[in-house]
This record gives C-alpha cells, sequence and structure tokens, in this order.
C-alpha cells in the first residue's frame, strides 16, 4: 500500500508540476486558451490521483472517491483533447459528447451498486481515455519530422492505457491475474505517460511561441502586412532559382499628403487610413504577389510573372480604387490618393537595385502631380522596345 501511496504521491505532484507550468506560460505569454485548457488538464489529472490516495486513507468512502478518482481520469483526458481541438480550430462536440456521456454512465455504475462497477468503471474509463487519444491523433497534422515523432508517443500511450483496460478486465473477481496486477500495470503506464505528456506539451507550447515571435518579427503590427524584414526575406526566395527565369516586378507605393492626415485629423486616423489602404492593396492584389509595408507612409509589391505592361495595369487599377476606399469613413478623407513607381527585374539586378529604380519612378510620380503610375527608365524602354 506504501509504494501504490507514493506513486499516486509523485503523479500528483508531477501533474501539478506540469499544470503550473502550463498557467504560467498561459498567463505571461498571452498565449490561446487552449493552453489553458491543456493545464486544468494536468490539475485535473492531480486531483484525481490525490482522489485516489484519499480512497486508500479513508477506507469507508473509498467507492466515492473511487468514482471522482475514474470522472478525474475522463475529464483530464477530455480537457486535454478539447485543448488540440481548439488549437486546430476544429469541431469539439464529440469529445464534449463522449465525456459528458462516459461521466453519467460511470455514475449510473456506481449508483446501482453493482458487484463489479469498479471493474467496469477502470475498462470503461480506459476505453474512453484511449478515444481521446485517438481524437487527438486524428487532430495532429503529421506535416514534418516533430509532428510524426508525437504521433508516434501518442498512438503508444494510446495503446498502454488500453491494455490498462485489458489488465482490469483480467484482474476482475474471478479473473487470471490479481488486482495487484491492476496496480502494477496502472503504476507504469501513469507516470509515464503523464511525463511524455507534459514534456510533449510544453514542447507543443514552446513552438507555438516561437513561430508566433517569427510571424510578429515580419509582420507590420499596424495594417498585419509583411514589414520590411519580412518582405525581403520573401522577396530572396522569388529572386533566385527558377523564378529569375519569369518576369518579375516591383512596385513601391506612397500616400500621397499623408502627413497632412496626420497633422489635421490626428494620429488614429492617420493609422486608419494605413490600414484601409493595405487592405486595399492585399484585396486588389489577391494571389498574385506580395505585399509589404516599409515603413511610414510607403509600401511595397512584388509581382511575379507580370510584364511591364501587365503590371502598370493591374497597379493602375489599384490607383483609381484607392478614393473608394475612403469615402465612407471620415469626411475629409474623399480626395485620398496614392502614387507608384514601378521596375521590372533586370538580368543581373540585386533586390536593392530594383527597388531603388522602383523608388526614383514613384519619386518622379510625386513630382509630377502625384495620384499617378510611372515605370522607371528601363522598365518604360524595355516597353517599347
Amino acid at each position: 500500500m506504501l509504494s501504490t501511496l507514493v506513486t499516486s504521491a509523485s503523479i500528483v505532484a508531477i501533474s501539478l508540476l506540469f499544470g503550473a507550468g502550463l498557467l504560467v506560460a498561459w498567463r505571461e505569454f498571452d498565449l490561446q486558451r487552449h493552453v489553458a485548457l491543456w493545464a486544468l488538464s494536468f490539475m485535473t489529472a492531480a486531483i484525481g490521483h490525490g482522489l485516489r490516495i484519499a480512497g486508500s486513507l479513508w477506507i469507508t468512502h473509498q467507492g466515492l472517491f473511487a468514482l471522482l478518482a475514474f470522472q478525474a481520469s475522463i475529464s483530464s483526458f477530455a480537457l486535454l483533447a478539447l485543448g488540440f481541438r481548439l488549437r486546430a480550430r476544429r469541431d469539439s462536440r464529440l469529445v464534449i459528447g463522449c465525456w459528458l456521456t462516459s461521466l453519467l454512465a460511470i455514475f449510473a455504475l456506481w449508483y446501482s451498486q453493482l458487484a463489479e462497477w469498479r471493474t467496469f468503471s477502470r475498462i470503461g474509463t480506459a476505453a474512453v481515455d484511449a478515444l481521446m487519444i485517438a481524437i487527438i491523433l486524428a487532430t495532429l497534422r503529421r506535416s514534418h519530422r516533430t509532428a510524426r515523432v508525437l504521433h508516434g508517443f501518442l498512438a503508444l500511450f494510446g495503446l498502454c492505457i488500453l491494455s490498462v483496460g485489458l489488465t482490469a478486465w483480467l484482474a476482475r473477481p474471478g479473473g487470471i491475474l490479481s488486482n495487484q496486477a491492476f496496480i502494477i500495470a496502472l503504476s507504469i503506464v501513469t507516470p509515464t505517460g503523464m511525463i511524455g505528456g507534459g514534456i510533449l506539451t510544453l514542447l507543443i507550447v514552446s513552438a507555438d511561441l516561437a513561430a508566433e515571435l517569427r510571424h510578429q518579427a515580419r509582420t507590420d503590427a499596424l495594417t498585419g502586412l509583411l514589414n520590411r524584414r519580412g518582405f525581403e526575406a520573401q522577396a530572396e526566395v522569388l529572386l533566385t532559382g527558377a523564378s529569375r527565369q519569369q518576369p518579375l516586378a516591383v512596385v513601391i507605393a506612397d500616400l500621397d499628403h499623408f502627413k497632412s492626415i496626420n497633422d489635421r485629423l490626428g494620429h488614429a486616423v492617420g493609422d486608419d487610413v494605413l490600414r484601409r489602404f493595405a487592405l486595399h492593396l492585399r484585396e486588389e492584389l489577391g494571389t498574385q504577389g506580395l505585399a509589404g509595408r516599409l515603413g511610414g507612409e510607403e509600401f511595397v509589391l512584388l509581382l511575379p510573372g507580370l510584364n511591364a505592361e501587365a503590371a502598370f495595369c493591374l497597379v493602375d487599377a489599384m490607383r483609381a480604387g484607392v478614393p473608394a476606399r475612403f469615402t465612407s469613413s471620415h469626411p475629409a478623407l474623399d480626395q485620398v490618393s496614392a502614387s507608384f513607381g514601378i521596375a521590372l527585374l533586370q538580368p543581373g539586378d540585386s533586390w536593392s537595385a530594383a527597388l531603388a529604380r522602383a523608388d526614383a519612378a514613384l519619386y518622379r510620380a510625386k513630382h509630377a502631380g502625384r495620384n499617378r503610375v510611372l515605370l522607371d527608365d528601363q522598365t518604360a524602354d524595355q516597353a517599347l522596345a
């Protein structure tokens, strides 16, 4: 009995440690709700094993503590599965339905006071726990090596849980195994799965956090477009390999008289103008290229596969549609316009050289009266040739 209590106490401590770690990560890093569900999962597991300890110490209430421990185990795995479904933005009705149904079934077995209610509850709990693992497996994508390792661990853990259920059946009164054999199987599978699951869950949280930080480092917070760093990284991909065999247009866009908008209407209105303009660029561009914000009111587009004429037509349509984006947002914004400069990538060009020529075309568009699209000299000559 002492070894069982020590094992259960160790599992309680391990579960609380992982639960607290996930809870702190959720609060401190402002993570999504699925991390809080995972924290609750480990906390619930700790409660379940604490109830097992209580049942060993207070024999007169052992049946009630066993009932609550079974329900805590099911709830722990259900919360874990709910977290994975929420993380993947998948429907959770199956998890919730199985969870509630199994809780009611376990309660009905206990309330009926069947002679073998505990054996049936052990088997049912193992089956539901394994089902929750199967739902998690069906939710996860096997898109990279780490995901495949996680799949393998979860599949093995699910099989181990099923083996515990099988052991519970074989250790039933009159079975071929003793109750001690079931306790040994449970003592081996539970802490191993708890430690492995906790580590893998924390690794997933760390990977998600790293991915979010990478996204933030490459995304403009105000407009949601790529920032200069993120855009240049994507541009380098298009500037190498086979992509160099097709036309590639670099476009710089600049909102006309933007400083006066900030001065007259305030920076909140100016920020709204930037967001609306970014949305306009993104929607007009669609899947034809990349859009980014270089800084301030200056934006950049990359149009692969478009020659000078096609790029000019697309960009000029963007320019013509700018005022309509603002006519209903503020009465003083009915004259918002933008200027564009286009440069076609030339053989041997670097990204910075093409960007500089597009910027020169934009500068000429500004000095020619704004609200227009101009090609840089080399691109214009090429278009006329």
